[in-house]
């Protein structure tokens, strides 16, 4: 991967009133949301799959401090306290390391569906951050936050779909 990638994630909120049947029709129903911005589609697609998702489903808006335990853990990383870390989830689980961090899906495990991931721990930390202030901000279709990840890191990212075995195409398995 030779070209610099400035790739930023974007949190934002999207009114999904006229996709629901409503009793109250002047009612707005807004969702939270988030994509990946400037990264061809090799990137974009295991980012959203993996690290937007289980920002989305596995952390209950920082309700429960989740999103600063993690960092606090990410800090003990940095600092030299700790070499790795596991963070389980009902999504995935984060196995965390100094230099990046792969992604198991909790319920499929290692499947040609949800393959192992990993991102660099920078990318990650920015991202976990992003998310913590996001879901600080009012609930709001005026809310929004876009973040931009390390060029200097991009060379760490897995393209995807990884591998899972080198004799895939024997048992007919492909990727989506």
């Amino acid at each position: 991967m030779n070209e610099l990638i400035n790739m930023k994630i974007r949190f934002f909120y999207l009114d999904i009133s006229s996709c629901e049947k409503s009793f109250h029709p002047a009612s707005k129903n807004i969702f939270r949301a988030s994509e990946i911005l400037e990264a061809p589609i090799s990137i974009k697609k295991p980012y959203s799959k993996y690290l937007l998702s289980t920002l989305e489903s596995d952390f209950s808006e920082n309700m429960f401090g989740d999103y600063d335990k993690l960092l606090k853990e990410i800090d003990k990383l940095e600092e030299g306290e700790k070499v790795s870390f596991i963070f389980e989830c009902d999504g995935f689980t984060h196995y965390v390391s100094t230099h990046s961090v792969t992604f198991e899906h909790t319920i499929f495990g290692v499947c040609p569906h949800w393959p192992l991931w990993s991102c660099p721990l920078s990318h990650y930390k920015i991202a976990v951050q992003a998310a913590r202030d996001f879901f600080a901000m009012p609930v709001s279709l005026d809310s929004e936050l876009i973040v931009e990840l390390p060029e200097s890191d991009m060379a760490q990212i897995t393209l995807f779909p990884p591998r899972l075995a080198e004799n895939e195409t024997a048992f007919g398995i492909t990727h989506d």
